[in-house]
């Protein structure tokens, strides 16, 4: 503890006797009121001024009525002193950020007259208000109160409502309305979900919602959907969490489709039993399953039969073989059959049809009806006794097409006999070429006539051909079936059809297979009169035909090969091109060029895929097994650094921080570039230049050069730039300079995006705020009654370039004892000394002398303490 000294006149008088009463008036000047964000670097300042006469003055400036330390503010009072020469004074509050959440908060400064008047009144105004906005999310975080997925069913019959919470973590001050929408699907979120957007009101001091979204039952055969329910934005002062902000709601496949797999069928009246088949999950044959499948559905049909000529009776005409009127599915079983018994009453009729149809209001569990949900059946003419002859109508729907290559012994033409089969029946029939081949028939197939017999009671009969195989590369050859009417034997009758047309498929790849030349290069190329893409096709097996191959030649930077990030304008030409085979041809070379002003970039590909290979002429016109492809459908080449063009660039965008060199004149700075593509030479030049609020600061004598350019010879794929730093004594704050590459003086060199400039920061130095230290003058100690004032002086040395802040307190027990005990000191640029003033609280209570100091804490902005233990006692 220093040694105590007396006051020696520095305790300021709060009144100074006068030959008459001083007529002055104290009161707050310029701003009062102030609204400010809750930062530890917000400062509020307040002047103090004295009108009248000039008379020494000591005031407090207390928060609330007695100085209630409130925690916002780094101390809870302030003491002003104005000497008769000053006439005003500005004292600094500063806010303390702390981590609770506020809303916003109006707090009062109270301008109050220390001890006697001497003559002085508070004039207005005398009172200061200091609004912080509300802070540490005083409105909440929002988020819903999990993200794991939500598993739902689309219920039978009727909708459902799915809940959903969330939650307001941190403040729950005022109302805050929460925007939210659904999307995803595959399908719009409307179809199935109600509402697809809104929003969602919480109120003050809620801090959780619920509200629901409407599942529909749409009655549509649907596989799982995922929804994402995202929250798109807040409201009221509330922010969104980023990580919470959107759920996903899954409805499960539902809905599982319920039809008939045919819509007609005919039937002879002698078909016997005969079966329908229902399917489940399933919108047509061929589609793949949809809709819920694991669990118990079943429909009930009806059947519809009319009572004229042309209508089936029950009982009569056909017979119902099922015990109940119901299809029942198990779970994970697709197919069921209806059994319906045809009567063969023997009596000559004509077609007669009967309607089975399914019930959509009588489903039971999660299914559908959809088309066809009925079937026609119909029972074709009958009862001629002796039958009628004809080609089967079944070859009509399609052509019948044989291939050679797998097929030996072809069943798949038959001769049918309706009506009556009663007796022995026959007819004779020959097979001829349907062209203007002169080949005989038996070349190809056997034989090419015979004698087809019927026994009594048969219906048809198969007329088999044994097909010749070879291995000779074959076009499709066309063939006539006829039935001979006047070899028709036992009393049947022949009826149209009598003749039809069928093929022989190509065969042995007759017209080729085709594929990327696997012994030829393909290749990316660099020629003096420009690049290309060289690639080379082969054919194998036949050669006959015309063949057109469609490619697409595709340019995808570098990165992962994926079609969809392909970029246009660099092949001279279409992306897809055709290659033309001629007949005999088996090899194809082409070439596509690369545009002259085009990037190439270092790693990028050429992704060229075939996409068809098709006939330009066919004839017969039936769907060809040849031309086709063999082997793979794609290949990539890569673009080399020999062959792309360079792509210059920093390899960093990092700020460069410097600092000036203490022990030798200069230091230096090196920052290095890169090319991607090492193609011919390249310069690149680039300049330097002060930026931000300093930038008149930078002078020659900071650092050197401020411009120049580098070279990169051909296969260099790395360069550097370097630059000096110089020394000085001159205190400086932080000066930036802007490095940039600004151009390169080649067209098909290119700047790389992203890494053309590097900021570069020289650190403030020789103390460029100053050094911070209590006048010698004040250090004390010393001694002063409650009610009496004291005056300091803080003062800077070296730099004073920029404004700073200083945080000073009396310590142990400042805030107890004194008024203005903590607080924060103003330097403005260029100000070399500050005044501290603090007051004795009169308190009233009998106490022993204390011993106090007065202490700088710390310093703001990169300021320097120059003496860290310096106090005033």
């Amino acid at each position: 503890m220093p040694t105590v000294l007396t006051l020696a006149g520095l305790i300021l008088a709060l009144t100074i006797p006068s030959t008459r009463p001083e007529l002055a008036e104290l009161r707050f000047l310029g701003q009062t009121d102030f609204v400010v964000p809750e930062r530890n670097d917000t400062i509020v300042r307040l002047v103090v001024e004295r009108t009248g006469d000039p008379v020494n003055v000591t005031a407090l400036i207390l928060v609330g009525l007695e100085g209630y330390d409130t925690k916002d503010f780094i101390g809870n009072s302030a003491a002003v002193h104005l000497q008769s020469s000053e006439a005003n004074k500005t004292i600094h509050i500063a806010v303390r950020d702390d981590e609770l959440p506020e809303a916003d908060e109006t707090f009062v400064f109270s301008l109050q007259l220390q001890g006697s008047s001497n003559g002085v009144k508070l004039g207005t105004p005398n009172k200061a208000y200091i609004t912080i906005l509300s802070n540490d999310n005083a409105f909440g975080i929002i988020s819903f109160n999990s993200t794991t997925q939500i598993v739902v069913d689309e219920l039978k019959g009727r909708n459902q409502y799915v809940p959903l919470s969330l939650v307001r973590e941190k403040g729950t001050y005022g109302t805050v309305t929460v925007n939210f929408e659904i999307s995803g699907g595959p399908n719009p979120a409307l179809e199935d979900l109600s509402p697809d957007q809104g929003n969602i009101t919480i109120h003050p001091g809620q801090a959780v919602v619920n509200f629901s979204i409407l599942i529909q039952d749409d009655q549509i055969p649907e596989d799982d959907e995922v929804f994402s329910v995202r929250l798109t934005g807040v409201a009221g002062g509330a922010v969104l969490n980023p990580n919470c902000s959107s759920v996903e709601l899954k409805i499960r496949r539902n809905d599982s489709p319920l039809r008939f797999s045919q819509s007609l069928l005919t039937v002879a009246e002698n078909a016997g039993l005969i079966s329908l088949t229902v399917t489940r999950g399933r919108l047509d044959d061929a589609g793949r399953p949809v809709g819920s499948d694991d669990t118990e559905v079943s429909v009930d049909y009806v059947v519809v039969s009319g009572n004229g000529p042309g209508s089936a009776n029950l009982t009569r005409d056909f017979a119902d073989v099922q015990a109940v009127r119901m299809v029942t599915f198990p779970p994970r079983v697709y197919e069921a059959q209806l059994f319906f018994r045809i009567i063969d009453d023997k009596e000559p009729e004509i077609a007669e049809s009967f309607q089975v149809m399914l019930l959509e209001e009588t489903i039971r569990g999660d299914a559908v009806v959809v088309s066809p949900n009925a079937v026609l059946v119909v029972i074709e003419p009958n009862d001629k006794p002796y039958g009628v002859l004809s080609i089967s109508s079944s070859p009509y729907a399609q052509p019948v097409i044989i291939d050679e290559d797998v097929t030996g012994r072809f069943d798949g033409i038959s001769i049918v006999r309706n009506g009556g089969n009663y007796g022995d029946v026959s007819v004779n029939w020959t097979i001829s070429r349907n062209s203007s081949d002169r080949a005989a028939v038996s070349d190809d197939l056997s034989p090419e006539r015979g004698r087809l017999q019927f026994s009594a009671g048969q219906m048809s009969a198969v007329l088999p051909l044994n097909i010749t195989s070879d291995k000779v590369p074959e076009e499709a050859e066309a063939f006539l079936l006829r039935l001979l009417p006047d070899t028709v034997t036992g009393g049947a009758e022949l009826d149209e059809p009598t003749e039809m047309v069928f093929y022989l498929q190509d065969s042995d790849d007759v017209y080729g297979l085709f594929l990327f030349h696997p012994e030829e290069n393909q290749t990316i190329q660099s020629r003096p009169d420009g690049r290309l893409l060289s690639l080379s096709f082969l054919r194998q097996g036949g050669t006959l035909g015309e063949v057109a191959l469609a490619l697409t030649a595709l340019y995808i930077p570098a990165g992962p090969v994926d079609p969809r990030l392909a970029r246009e304008t660099v092949l001279n030409g279409s992306r897809s091109s055709t290659v033309r085979f001629h007949q005999g041809q088996n090899l194809v070379r082409i070439t596509l060029p690369i545009r002259n002003d085009a990037f190439l970039q270092n790693g990028a590909h050429f992704f060229i895929q075939l996409d068809s290979v098709d006939l330009v002429d066919i004839s017969p016109p039936i769907p060809p097994l040849s031309p086709r492809f063999s082997g793979a459908l794609n290949l990539t080449l890569t673009v080399t650094p020999d062959i792309a063009n360079g792509e210059i660039g920093f390899t960093s965008n990092t700020t460069v921080v410097a600092y000036e060199p203490e022990d030798t004149n200069t230091s230096t700075v090196t920052l290095n570039l890169r090319r991607d593509g090492t193609d011919g030479q390249a310069q690149v030049f680039w300049s330097l230049r002060p930026i931000g609020a300093n930038q008149a600061d930078v002078t020659l004598g900071d650092l050197k050069p401020l411009n120049g350019s580098v070279v990169f010879r051909t296969g260099q794929s790395d360069a550097v730039i370097n630059l000096t730093i110089m020394a000085d004594d001159v205190p400086e704050v932080n000066e930036i300079l802007l490095l940039t590459l600004d151009r390169t003086n080649v067209e098909n060199q290119i700047l790389k995006p992203g890494f053309t400039s590097r900021e570069i920061v020289i650190m403030e130095n020789d103390d460029p705020g100053g050094v911070f230290e209590f006048s010698p003058l004040s250090r004390g100690p010393w001694y002063i009654n409650e009610g009496e004032a004291v005056e300091l002086r803080v003062v800077r040395a070296q730099g004073q370039l920029v404004k700073q802040l200083v945080h000073y307190a009396l310590m142990p027990s400042g805030n107890e004892e004194f008024y203005g005990a903590t607080g924060i000191l103003e330097f403005n640029p260029g100000e070399r000394e500050v005044l501290v003033a603090l007051v004795a609280r009169p308190d009233g209570i009998p106490e022993v002398p204390l011993d106090h100091w007065l202490s700088i804490l710390h310093h703001m902005y990169g300021m320097t303490t120059g003496c860290p233990s310096c106090s005033s006692s």
